[in-house]
């Protein structure tokens, strides 16, 4: 069944479409995955979707928008096993950066990954590019902004982070020692985990990385990032492991530099009831012009516990998987519909006039395999 969401200027009412709506006037609906898929990552690229890694190994699928909407196998990924990289389009071939994973079979613990691997769709080949990021790549977020060129944002760093799976390894069996390494871990002000800060850029005509300096506010992990015409967006993400922000960065790509907006934009309550803890792993992009932001996790009170200097903010908070669904409509930012579940840490793939959001994560961490389709129509938020 088909939600749909009407979205005035002022509220929002939500109604359930009858059967008299021509299947015509909606985005079709996509087919469910054939694996589960959380921590995965995706493009699209003349048409077709492709979707990979996570929970699903080393496994890639492909759908074709232009002919019969099915999901299938593609090549392995040659690469380890990894959470959290990203995929980007660049000149028609599919580029994966990074994510969180072991070095190679050998390595006891997962680490921040700095390879970077191409697939050509033409080949169905995958192959290893001859480069290694200048940082660390896990919690990243990236977009293409040329044919040939792609920006990366935020993540972890990458010592302190590779540190911590190492000293958890080593105390795997002795119980006091392992919780002092993750309270130590955790307990600590945001300025400690030096969150990368520098604005990357890749070309992949020459295969060289670039810096375009460092954004002016701290550096962010599992952001969502998206790209308008010249306008870029990083939404919310973590300021340390367990916290994040509520805020929303906008910057216009101009002369090869980002202008970074002075004015800070931030999500609203999710409801009056609740407060807003900023999210992470959130699905985000455009409909109709229309940004969206969709779903996420965060720990509800973490930002009041930091206020009050308790560093380890998200300690004996409950984790929460989110289902709402927020607009930018004229300039405000407001809460207009609900996913069909919580979720976060999927996949958003834009095309056309709709937002395709694919597999995730929802209560207690449970991978999904839904494709759920979000279109902006006629001031409509239809939810397919």
């Amino acid at each position: 069944m088909k939600i749909i969401n009407k979205i005035p200027y002022l509220f929002f009412t939500i109604i359930l479409s009858s059967p008299t709506f021509s299947s015509t006037s909606f985005a079709d609906k996509l087919p469910d995955l054939p694996v589960v898929l959380k921590n995965g990552t995706g493009v699209i690229s003349q048409n077709i979707i492709y979707i990979g890694l996570g929970s699903t190994g080393n496994s890639w699928y492909k759908l074709d928008l232009n002919e019969n909407k099915k999901w299938e196998k593609i090549a392995d990924f040659p690469g380890t096993p990894r959470d959290q990289a990203i995929a980007i389009n660049l000149n028609n071939d599919i580029y994966i950066f990074g994510g969180a994973g072991k070095e190679n079979i050998e390595s006891e613990t997962i680490s921040s990954l700095t390879d970077v691997y191409r697939y050509s769709p033409s080949e169905d080949k995958w192959i290893k590019i001859n480069t290694s990021s200048p940082y660390g790549l896990v919690g990243h977020a990236g977009v293409s902004i040329s044919t040939n060129k792609a920006i990366i944002l935020g993540g972890v760093n990458k010592q302190i982070f590779d540190k911590y799976f190492i000293d958890l390894n080593n105390t795997k069996n002795n119980s006091p020692m392992k919780n002092k390494v993750i309270n130590d871990y955790f307990n600590k002000p945001i300025e400690s985990y030096f969150f990368n800060r520098v604005i990357l850029t890749y070309n992949a005509d020459n295969n060289q990385w670039n810096s375009l300096g460092t954004i002016p506010f701290n550096g962010t992990a599992g952001s969502s990032l998206v790209k308008n015409n010249n306008t870029i967006t990083l939404i919310n993400g973590e300021l340390k492991p367990g916290l994040r922000t509520s805020e929303i960065q906008t910057a216009l790509l101009e002369n090869n530099q980002l202008q970074w907006n002075t004015t800070v934009q931030k999500l609203p309550l999710p409801s009056p009831e609740q407060q807003q803890d900023g999210l992470a792993g959130a699905f985000a992009g455009y409909s109709a012009h229309t940004l969206l932001v969709a779903g996420g996790t965060n720990f509800p009170g973490s930002q009041a516990k930091y206020s009050q200097k308790h560093y380890f903010a998200h300690q004996d908070l409950d984790k929460k998987w989110h289902k709402e669904i927020y607009g930018l409509i004229d300039d405000q930012w407001k809460v207009i519909g609900e996913l069909p579940i919580p979720l976060g840490y999927g996949i958003t793939i834009e095309h056309g006039n709709s937002l395709y959001l694919i597999g995730g994560e929802t209560t207690k961490g449970e991978a999904v395999n839904s494709v759920i389709t979000l279109t902006i129509k006629d001031k409509d938020l239809i939810i397919n």
